[in-house]
């Protein structure tokens, strides 16, 4: 890190924050680093622990930091890029293609008649039996998202019975059922976890959660699958490209 300048009239904690940020993007602080205390940081430049705290708040705000109580304040892992939303492209075949070692855990998978709500979406009768699947996705070891899949049991009955562990759904309802998903209504919406999902994705209890929704059609214009999808905020980010007609 260079010295501060006192001279500019850019304020010392976003120098603060420029040279940091400058150090972690050229690769002088790498990722799980820990960076100097605020005491030590405030000592070394000269300006208050305050003017520190702030800097680093701001770093923390923008995910190039994390704090770990009692341990220090560490340099982040890059956040995966949940882009696959604005191609027709599952989160494991995105991923995979990217290079990162996916796992697939199911946590269950049944039929079931009592999911009126889920059958109206679907466009069934409210007793129509529904394959309900759910299914932890785990990137390079950690757990990120938790998908919850609805599918018409008529669709594709034997669904149950395939083995859905590290390979994609969809490519499988494609090359064993002639189900091609074609177009998606996406909903997105900010949540903080529950009890439930905390401990499913490891993360505390009202920590940040991208939610999910998807209904997927066939060229057909069936609907063949509703998910609800549950990634980790502090692991990814929604990186979306819009064009002027």
């Amino acid at each position: 890190m260079s010295a501060l300048n006192r001279k500019t009239p850019i304020p010392l904690y976003y120098q603060l924050i420029e040279m940091i940020r400058k150090d972690i993007e050229t690769g002088v602080l790498k990722p799980d680093d820990i960076i100097p205390s605020e005491r030590e940081l405030s000592e070394k430049y000269q300006i208050s622990r305050p003017t520190v705290r702030q800097a680093i708040k701001e770093l923390v705000y923008e995910g190039f930091l994390n704090r770990e109580k009692g341990k220090g304040t560490f340099v982040s892992r890059p956040k995966f890029n949940y882009g696959f939303i604005q191609q027709f492209s599952t989160f494991y075949d995105d991923m995979a293609a990217k290079g990162f070692q996916v796992c697939t855990k199911i946590l269950n998978i049944e039929i079931r008649r009592d999911l009126p709500n889920i059958a109206k979406i679907l466009i069934i009768a409210d007793n129509d039996p529904i394959i309900c699947i759910e299914r932890m996705r785990y990137i390079e070891g950690e757990p990120i998202v938790k998908v919850s899949n609805f599918i018409p049991f008529s669709l594709c009955p034997d669904l149950v019975h395939e083995d859905l562990s590290d390979k994609s759904l969809y490519r499988t309802l494609y090359e064993k059922y002639h189900l091609q998903a074609y177009r998606a209504e996406i909903t997105l919406e900010a949540m903080v976890a529950d009890s439930l999902n905390s401990q499913g994705l490891e993360i505390p209890e009202g920590a940040p959660i991208i939610f999910m929704k998807n209904i997927t059609y066939t060229p057909q214009n069936m609907i063949m699958d509703y998910f609800q999808s549950r990634f980790r905020g502090d692991k990814g980010k929604i990186k979306v490209e819009v064009f002027s007609k």
